[in-house]
């Protein structure tokens, strides 16, 4: 798929912009990261608190993929590859997988941001692996859907939440912190 890029000349330009790009990936890549992060292939790890671990009373499955903090890189990283090329990232700060489960009516967690580099050139992106109810909501009541090779784009220091879905067992998505001076992009939203 070839995607335009936006330079990042004058970021602070930036800081309030979003992107949403449907069908990010093409369909053979992306059904091969789906069907391996949706599969037997990942170890999920019981967090308790989905936004600072231990500090609410909420929880959710997660899976570290790169950590540059503690230094931490996964033996699935590879995998990831093509979403790393895809938002030509420079420096990664995290990268995670999350599988939410199903609760009986929407729960909003809590507003956060994912990383304290809130530079120009950090940015937070997430890219949901199947299609449900659950959303992404930020700060001025913008949703964002989780639908399958879905991916939203957005400057790190902009604060946002996950809402459970009730509709599917679960809900797979990546959120990965990376800096970079050349991003995606997509629709505004």
């Amino acid at each position: 798929m070839n995607h335009n890029y936006v330079k990042i000349e004058k970021p602070n330009n930036l800081k309030t912009k979003r992107y949403i790009i449907d069908n990010v990936l093409p369909e053979m890549v992306f059904d091969s990261i789906s069907s391996f992060v949706m599969g037997s292939n990942i170890f999920w790890n019981l967090i308790m608190g989905t936004v600072n671990e231990g500090e609410s009373d909420d929880w959710r499955f997660t899976n570290a993929v790169y950590h540059s903090k503690s230094g931490f890189t996964s033996n699935k990283f590879s995998q990831f590859s093509p979403i790393f090329d895809l938002l030509h990232v420079q420096n990664l700060i995290t990268v995670k997988l999350n599988c939410d489960i199903y609760t009986r009516t929407p729960e909003q967690r809590e507003f956060h941001t994912d990383n304290v580099l809130y530079s120009d050139f950090s940015f937070t992106s997430i890219l949901y692996f199947n299609d449900c109810n659950g959303k992404t909501i930020f700060k001025d009541g913008t949703e964002i859907e989780s639908k399958r090779n879905r991916m939203i784009i957005f400057n790190s220091h902009q604060e946002h939440a996950g809402v459970s879905q009730t509709d599917v067992p679960r809900r797979y998505l990546m959120n990965i912190n990376f800096q970079s001076t050349e991003i995606p992009m997509g629709k505004e939203f």
